[in-house]
């Protein structure tokens, strides 16, 4: 299992959307939850279909890596999670941007079902990827 990570996070590197795609069951999902207005409950959890999450990906960033990948597989091997470094490039200003990461990945008959993507919200923010909600 940890090889559909893999080759998911390879494709994403190598901007290969057809490939990333389909290592996604069809309802596959993301789940954000992290929050730029600090709300940590579950209805802070931004979810939305993750085929639009690579594509959102892909277009935003023309340098998507991931870089000291730890991985971690339940005993099930259902669940991939995935400790990185992420080293992209911001595709309208050339800037980079660099985050620290966990993913969870849950699969099922070979596919990606969902997608959890933890990361640190005030890095995003301080390098202008999201902004902070007002006071």
């Amino acid at each position: 299992m940890e090889a559909i990570a893999n080759t998911f996070f390879a494709a994403l590197e190598h901007e290969d959307a057809e490939l990333a795609l389909s290592l996604l069951a069809p309802e596959a999902m993301l789940h954000a939850p992290y929050n730029p207005n600090g709300d940590a409950s579950d209805a802070g959890i931004r979810s939305f279909p993750a085929s639009l999450y690579v594509k959102g990906a892909l277009a935003t960033y023309d340098n998507l890596v991931f870089v000291n990948r730890h991985y971690s597989i339940t005993d099930d091997g259902r669940t991939v999670w995935i400790e990185a470094q992420g080293r992209l490039r911001v595709a309208a200003s050339g800037r980079p941007y660099e985050n620290r990461y966990v993913f969870k990945i849950a699969l099922a008959e070979g596919k990606i079902e969902a997608i959890t993507e933890y990361t640190n919200v005030a890095t995003l923010a301080q390098q202008g990827v999201i902004a902070t909600a007002p006071d």
